[in-house]
C-alpha cells in the first residue's frame, strides 16, 4: 500500500514522496523513495481515484491544493460522469433523530443532495455529498420563518455549485393577496457564502419539477398575475449571469399537475409524463428551440417482458430520471413488502433490467402506519462531485 505524503508547490513539476510499511509483532520495515512526476501526470492519476479517497489524501496540504483546484475539479467531474459504475441513493426517515423532520423539499446534482431540515422550530438548508460522504449546514437566511422552496445548480465554465432559492411571505394556497415573492442564491464553498437576492425576480411560483442543464436551471411554474394563477410555463434560470427567462410549455402537455417530469433527453431539456397508461405508453416533449419555445413530441411504447419483471401494474409505477446513455428508470410508487427495486429500459436497444436495492432497514422500508414506504426520494447520481462541505 502506498501513502502519498508530500509534494512540493512546483507549478511544472511535483516532487512525490511515496512510503510503504508493514510490521509484525514488534518488527517494522519501511522504506521511502523521491519520485519526480509532471503535474499533467499526477493530474490523470488523480482524476480515475475515486472521491472517497481524494478526499482522505487531502489531509496532506500539497495534495490538497492539487485534488481542491478548481481545474482540477471541473476534470475529475467530467471524467466520473463516463464510469458506468452509477449510484442509486434513498432517502428514509431517520426515527433517531425526531427534529429532523421530513421534509417535500429537495434537490440533487452529481453526487450532492440539498434537503429541508426542521430543527428547533426552524427550516435549515443542509447539503450532503454522497461520494466524499461529508455535509455542511447552509447559511441562515435573513427571516427563517418564510416558507421557501430551493434547487440545485452547477455552472460548468466557473465549475460552481449555487443554490437557487424561493421565498415567499405567505403559505402556499393563500390566494387573498400576491404574497411577496422574491429569490435568492447562494454560491456554495465561496469565502462568503451569503444568500443575494435576485433583483426583477419574475412573478412566478415554482412548483413540482426541476433540474440543470449544461449551467441553466429549469422549474416548472405557475405564472401568477394580481394573486391568480394565469398559467404554466417552464422557467430558466442561467447560473452564471443569474439572469431568468420564460419557456411556454407544449400545448397538449399539462404542465405542474404533478403528472409530468422535468428530464434530460439526449443532451436536451425535456419533458416526461410520469403517468404510464395501462398498454405501457409513455409520452415525452423535447425542447428544439426555447427561443420559438418548439416541442417535438415522441411516443415510446414498453416491451411486453415489463410484465414478468414487474411485482405490480405498469401503471403502478412512475418514472424517477433518464440517464445520459437514454435509459428510463422507473420505480413503483409504493413499496408494500421488501426488496425495494428500480426498472430501466433502454429505448433505443428495447433492453429493460430490473435492478434490486437491498440493505434497507425493514423499520425504514415501512411507513408511519406501518403499511408501505413511499420510494419518491430516489436519487440517482450520474457523477461523482469534488465538492468538499
Amino acid at each position: 500500500r502506498a501513502n502519498w505524503v508530500a509534494m512540493s508547490d512546483s507549478t511544472n513539476d511535483a516532487v512525490v514522496e511515496s512510503a510503504s510499511s508493514s510490521s509484525s509483532r514488534n518488527k517494522k520495515i519501511s522504506y521511502g523513495t523521491n519520485i519526480k512526476l509532471p503535474m499533467d501526470l499526477i493530474m490523470k492519476i488523480f482524476k480515475r481515484v475515486p472521491a472517497e479517497i481524494l478526499a482522505s489524501l487531502c489531509v496532506s496540504k500539497p495534495l490538497a491544493s492539487i485534488i481542491r483546484d478548481r481545474d482540477f475539479k471541473k476534470l475529475f467531474l467530467a471524467e466520473s460522469s463516463t464510469r458506468p459504475g452509477r449510484e442509486v441513493s434513498v432517502a428514509t426517515y431517520h426515527r433517531l433523530h425526531p427534529s429532523l423532520r421530513r421534509k417535500n423539499n429537495s434537490s440533487w446534482l452529481h453526487s450532492l443532495i440539498c434537503y429541508e431540515s426542521y430543527r428547533f422550530g426552524r427550516s435549515t438548508l443542509m447539503v450532503y455529498n454522497s461520494s466524499t460522504r461529508s455535509s455542511t449546514t447552509l447559511p441562515d437566511f435573513d427571516k427563517p420563518k418564510d416558507i421557501f422552496k430551493h434547487m440545485l445548480g452547477y455552472d460548468p465554465v466557473d465549475g460552481v455549485y449555487k443554490v437557487l432559492c424561493m421565498k415567499s411571505r405567505n403559505a402556499f394556497g393563500m390566494p387573498p393577496e400576491v404574497p411577496k415573492r422574491f429569490f435568492e442564491v447562494l454560491t456554495l464553498g465561496d469565502d462568503d457564502s451569503s444568500w443575494r437576492m435576485i433583483q426583477d425576480s419574475p412573478p412566478c411560483m415554482p412548483f413540482n419539477s426541476h433540474i440543470c442543464i449544461d449551467g441553466v436551471l429549469y422549474y416548472d411554474a405557475y405564472i401568477v398575475d394580481q394573486g391568480l394563477e394565469k398559467e404554466a410555463a417552464v422557467m430558466s434560470f442561467d447560473l452564471r449571469s443569474e439572469q431568468f427567462g420564460l419557456i411556454k410549455g407544449p400545448c397538449d402537455c399539462l404542465l405542474v399537475k404533478k403528472t409530468t417530469l422535468l428530464a434530460r433527453y439526449e443532451g436536451k431539456l425535456a419533458i416526461i409524463s410520469i403517468e404510464i397508461s395501462a398498454n405501457g405508453d409513455m409520452v415525452l416533449w423535447v425542447l428544439e428551440d426555447a427561443v420559438k419555445h418548439k416541442w417535438a413530441k415522441k411516443v415510446f411504447v414498453f416491451p411486453s417482458l415489463w410484465k414478468s419483471l414487474l411485482q405490480c401494474r405498469l401503471n403502478s409505477h412512475r418514472f424517477l430520471n433518464i440517464t445520459d446513455a437514454g435509459e428510463f428508470i422507473l420505480v413503483p410508487r409504493f413499496s408494500l413488502t421488501p426488496p425495494s427495486y428500480v426498472m430501466c429500459y433502454d429505448s433505443k436497444t428495447q433492453r429493460v433490467r430490473k435492478v434490486v436495492i437491498e440493505g434497507l432497514p425493514e423499520h425504514n422500508l415501512r411507513g408511519r402506519n406501518q403499511a408501505f414506504c413511499s420510494l419518491y426520494y430516489l436519487f440517482y447520481t450520474q457523477a461523482e462531485s469534488l465538492m468538499f462541505l
